[in-house]
């Protein structure tokens, strides 16, 4: 830890305020959607553990903080950002932690905060480099949104999801891991989502939103394949977030073309790549 530098918690009070220097990042993973999904998850849980913390106390000019978020998984997240004209005093920031092989999980930062991570990761892994996951990050405009139809197939009904979906959802994700289970149920509770439900009440197919504030763990069942409920739930979830006023964002793992194919016939376009590491 440097001795020059600290971190120093950002009050509550002081949320909105950060928030809103982001107001022009409304596509950047770490940007206002982020801020702004754990300033909501702590109004309706003030007990959450979220904690965004600042360089020094100083995040007034140039946004810089730190966010680390524990929703009961064996890492916490962590999550960055600064609007600086460059990564110095994020890495400054970051380097006020600790123990980021044994506490956190970089949680999908954009190409832009990269280098920062990479330092980090040259500096404080002593075992290993960090274990990146990189995925292309996709938006869809409003124009875009507005055109889509939604129309389920017969014997298909569209409901938000239950807290007790959470063990399906969790059991064939395919990013599951210890304690992964707790981080659905968070996404279930305090997110918009939405389920594909058969006639007898079975979850066949779902989409959540991730706390960077795009779709995530889209997933339908094998024997639901080839019905066109991957797109459905996308064009579904996409309209649920626009109509809250959110830019409508997704990453897609870069090597699962069949995935990236769909979003992009329905309209969405490659802005960016994101990474998660840990």
């Amino acid at each position: 830890m440097s001795e020059e530098n600290s971190l120093i918690e950002i009050p509550r009070s002081d949320w909105t305020k950060l928030r809103d220097l982001y107001v022009h990042k409304d596509t950047d993973p770490q940007g206002y959607l982020c801020i702004n999904n754990f300033i909501k998850w702590v109004e309706k849980d003030p007990d959450l553990k979220v904690t965004f913390l600042s360089l020094n106390g100083n995040w007034q000019n140039d946004g810089t903080f730190v966010l680390t978020v524990d929703i009961g998984t064996p890492l916490k997240h962590l999550y960055f950002n600064t609007l600086g004209d460059n990564l110095d005093r994020a890495i400054k920031a970051l380097e006020c932690l600790d123990s980021f092989e044994k506490k956190y999980t970089f949680y999908g930062f954009c190409s832009r905060l990269k280098p920062a991570v990479e330092h980090i990761g040259r500096k404080y892994y002593t075992n290993k480099d960090p274990f990146i996951v990189e995925t292309i990050w996709y938006s869809a405009s409003k124009e875009v949104i507005d055109t889509f139809a939604i129309e389920a197939p017969s014997g298909i009904t569209l409901l938000n999801l239950a807290l007790e979906d959470a063990e399906t959802i969790n059991e064939i994700w395919p990013h599951r891991a210890p304690g992964s289970v707790n981080f659905v149920r968070s996404l279930i509770k305090y997110n918009v989502n939405l389920g594909a439900y058969d006639d007898s009440g079975k979850l066949v197919a779902w989409c959540l939103r991730l706390p960077i504030g795009s779709l995530g763990l889209l997933q339908v069942l094998e024997s639901h394949k080839r019905l066109g409920l991957g797109s459905l739930l996308v064009k579904s979830m996409a309209k649920k977030i626009s109509a809250l006023g959110d830019q409508v964002v997704a990453p897609v793992v870069t090597q699962n073309t069949a995935s990236r194919s769909m979003f992009e016939k329905i309209g969405f376009q490659a802005i960016d790549t994101t990474y998660w590491a840990d």
